[in-house]
């Protein structure tokens, strides 16, 4: 640039001593050219001036991505941290939950149920907005996932009219390496949206393995269903989650999360769907088999066992082409007919070893029937319902040997074929008595009876216990811990039934009692338990097996591996207090300590807090003290977000302190809240720096009354 201006001055001063010996045309001449020279000069200096500016303009505009990707990024770590502490409360509000008013406790249950699969989603939500979501990948049994996926399908639709089928391919590996966790959530998640989506008809999983190279293969899972199928403007939003105000929930989470969660475990997904014919969900996932060479995963210990004749009579052809599959994989003949059929023309049965008939078909024609082949032959009658049957009976008609509930997995059906033939298994458990004591270790085979009134410091009673939790769940594993935390129980917590054996075994002082799990990777809670019975010095040691699937069959396979009894998912704390009390010795006569309600402290209702509370003072507490770990800092927030500009996070802040300042009694700060709210809903965010001052100081005031209230007590 300096060299241009030395030309043009040069120039400029050569003319001065030229312009006289010039005539006019050339001085003419001259001066066009001097003035075309500064024009080019004048654009020149432009373009310089416009390029630094451009320069500045994208290092300034990249310095602030960088700063919102930061902040973002701190963003989401906070709302996961957040999400979490708000799960702990919910998850011990609901297990606190007692019957309702004018409402049965199963209606509570699936209401309460579907309330922990949001909360749960939410939370999955905000560990992937904040990377926190890790892949693990480890050996697991594939129908041990399948169970817990019914299990929680079986809490949430109690009583629905939509039939559930599990169509499992024959060479599907029983073992597999992976993420099994994970695999649960992306299953429970598509099932929970495609049941919510059907009152009636049909939802099927059909399950199909694609090999790729050396021990890698590819499970396919194909979600089928009967519903109105969804058209193209509803396809592009599937996914996309979003809070609806109205209703304040938050609207797809599931989907969203499953997606991801497939996305990171190097998966693919597709959906079709037809508007008045159904949807179809296909996702591929990959994993590692144990052992390639091994073409059959389930062997049955006697050759006779296999080649039965089996008859299945079912309503629905779908699923009995689906169990036909699985009887078929052990070499019996099997025929399917339908219900319908089946009652107009009575077949032949006399030539059958095995007859699974739909429960609705044992009438007295059927059973009389049935009783007259069975003094002639040796014949297995297997009665067969669904988990989603509302019918809560579960007495065993005299004519049936055992019940199958459906969906199936090859596993069932395996231990179903052992269970009846095999020697040295029990055909019969004893439905007389409940509890027995066998080589005195208490035994109790029925549901754990929840103890009422129980709160967090009624576990005090059994302070010193020594509690071993083996739970792979790290959600589950807080819950557990933050319930029994102030109660003064010396816990440890396993992840798996690998280590939960080698913590029993090999700790200096033994445990009082095991809380185990039963779907768990490497190691799950039947191995684990039956590893732990093998050295007599464990014989007394109780262990209670915690699932969701709680099927006659599950039981007597808790039983058998030596469990003494069975909690069911989602957790109750009475019926935890009512197991503790059953095998821990010397807790009579010790008394729960209440504390005094305090009328009002400064900004905060103290008996609205505690009657939003379910009643209970001690769960206030923790609501108070888990507020304050969350929320307590959210001035600073506030502040942060306002001045930034940041006003859809401003949004989301209120959305959340809108219900949790509601709950605790917080009056003064519910109102504030309410008010800026609005101020963003409306677009009024000028007015949004005229709240931090008020925003501060009745931020500060609460907190100074939560203090003072729980050093109250």
């Amino acid at each position: 640039m300096r060299k241009i201006i030395w030309i043009f001055l040069i120039g400029f001063i050569s003319f001065l001593y030229a312009g006289p010996l010039m005539d006019v045309k050339e001085i003419e001449a001259f001066w066009i050219w001097i003035a075309l020279f500064a024009l080019g000069i004048i654009g020149i200096i432009i373009l310089f001036l416009s390029s630094k500016q451009m320069i500045a303009i994208r290092k300034l505009h990249k310095e602030m991505f960088t700063k919102q990707l930061e902040m973002e990024h701190s963003q989401s770590v906070f709302l996961a941290s957040m999400g979490e502490n708000i799960h702990d409360i919910v998850e011990q509000r609901f297990a606190e939950t007692s019957d309702k008013v004018n409402k049965s406790l199963s209606e509570n249950t699936v209401q309460d149920h579907r309330l922990l699969d949001v909360t749960n989603d939410l939370i999955e939500f905000l560990r992937l907005k904040s990377k926190k979501v890790k892949i693990v990948n480890e050996k697991f049994n594939l129908n041990n996932v399948l169970n817990e996926v019914s299990g929680s399908i079986c809490s949430s639709f109690k009583g629905s009219h939509v039939e559930l089928i599990f169509d499992i391919d024959n060479n599907i590996p029983r073992y597999l390496v992976g993420d099994s966790l994970n695999l649960e959530k992306i299953l429970n998640n598509f099932l929970e949206y495609t049941m919510n989506q059907l009152y009636e008809g049909e939802v099927k999983l059909e399950i199909m393995m694609f090999s790729t190279h050396e021990e890698k293969i590819e499970l396919q899972f194909k979600l089928i269903d009967t519903g109105a199928g969804l058209n193209s403007e509803k396809l592009e939003t599937l996914f996309v989650p979003y809070y609806d105000e109205k209703s304040n929930e938050y609207t797809g989470l599931g989907l969203f999360v499953a997606k991801e969660l497939i996305s990171i475990m190097n998966g693919e997904l597709s959906v079709q769907s037809v508007v008045g014919k159904g949807s179809t969900f296909t996702l591929s996932l990959p994993f590692t088999m144990i052992d390639a060479s091994n073409k059959r995963n389930y062997r049955l210990p006697e050759e006779i066992l296999t080649a039965k004749k089996v008859l299945i009579v079912d309503s629905n052809y779908n699923s009995a082409l689906a169990i036909k599959k699985m009887f078929s994989y052990f070499r019996h003949d099997v025929k399917v007919v339908g219900k319908e059929e089946f009652v107009k023309n009575m077949y032949n049965l006399t030539i059958y070893d095995i007859i699974i008939l739909e429960e609705t078909l044992l009438n007295i024609r059927t059973v009389d029937y049935l009783n007259r082949i069975k003094k002639d032959k040796e014949l297995k009658v297997v009665v067969l319902n669904s988990i989603l049957q509302k019918n809560e009976n579960t007495s065993l008609n005299p004519v049936a040997d055992r019940s199958l509930a459906k969906p199936l997995n090859q596993e069932r059906i395996f231990e179903l074929i052992v269970d009846m033939y095999a020697i040295n298994i029990s055909s019969v458990l004893d439905k007389k008595e409940e509890v027995a004591v066998f080589e005195e270790v208490l035994i109790h085979r029925s549901a754990i009876v929840e103890t009422p009134h129980i709160i967090q410091e009624s576990f005090s009673d059994f302070n010193g216990m020594r509690l071993l939790i083996v739970e792979d769940n790290i959600i589950n594993q807080k819950v557990l811990t933050n319930i029994l935390k102030p109660s003064g129980i010396k816990m440890r917590i396993a992840n798996n039934g690998r280590e939960a054996v080698d913590m029993v075994k090999e700790s200096t002082k033994k445990f009082d009692f095991v809380l185990m799990d039963i779907n768990m990777p490497i190691m799950d809670g039947y191995a684990a338990t039956q590893m732990i019975r093998y050295g007599s010095e464990f014989d007394t040691l109780p262990i209670v097996a915690f699932t969701a699937l709680a099927l006659d069959s599950e039981k007597q396979k808790i039983f058998n591996s030596g469990m003494n009894a069975f909690l069911t998912k989602p957790l109750k704390i009475g019926q935890l207090y009512t197991v503790f009390k059953m095998f821990i010795a010397d807790i009579e006569g010790k008394k729960v300590q209440h504390h005094k309600i305090v009328e009002q402290i400064n900004t905060l209702d103290i008996q609205a807090g505690i009657r939003y509370s379910n009643n209970n003072e001690a769960f206030y507490m923790e609501i108070l003290k888990e507020f304050m770990d969350a929320y307590g800092q959210s001035n600073e927030l506030f502040v942060k977000l306002v001045i930034e500009h940041r006003y859809e996070q401003v949004k989301m802040l209120c959305l959340d302190m809108k219900g949790l300042t509601g709950t605790i009694g917080a009056k003064d700060m519910h109102q504030l809240i309410n008010e800026i709210y609005q101020r963003v809903i409306y677009n009024k965010q000028e007015l949004l720096p005229n709240y931090i001052d008020t925003y501060q100081k009745e931020c500060r005031k609460l907190n100074k009354s939560i203090e003072r209230y729980i050093a109250l007590q």
